[in-house]
């Protein structure tokens, strides 16, 4: 079985919550070892809607997810 060695999660987001979300996704990369990627304001690859990746390790998935929930 192979070792998973990060995970991500993506913050969604339109033109009414973009300030929200880029706040969000900056808070997130104060508080937690992550890499928090661009703030796409439009649909890019499968996702349908605006997006921010966040990237982590296994070794954070504990605190950064029942955050971001």
């Amino acid at each position: 079985m192979q070792r998973i060695k990060g995970y991500h999660a993506h913050v969604y987001f339109d033109a009414s919550t973009i300030d929200q979300a880029r706040a969000l996704c900056e808070r997130a990369a104060q508080l937690f070892e992550l890499k928090m990627g661009r703030v796409h304001e439009r649909p890019v690859g499968p996702h349908p809607d605006w997006s921010c990746q966040l990237a982590f390790s296994p070794e954070v998935f504990a605190q950064v997810v029942p955050w971001l929930a």
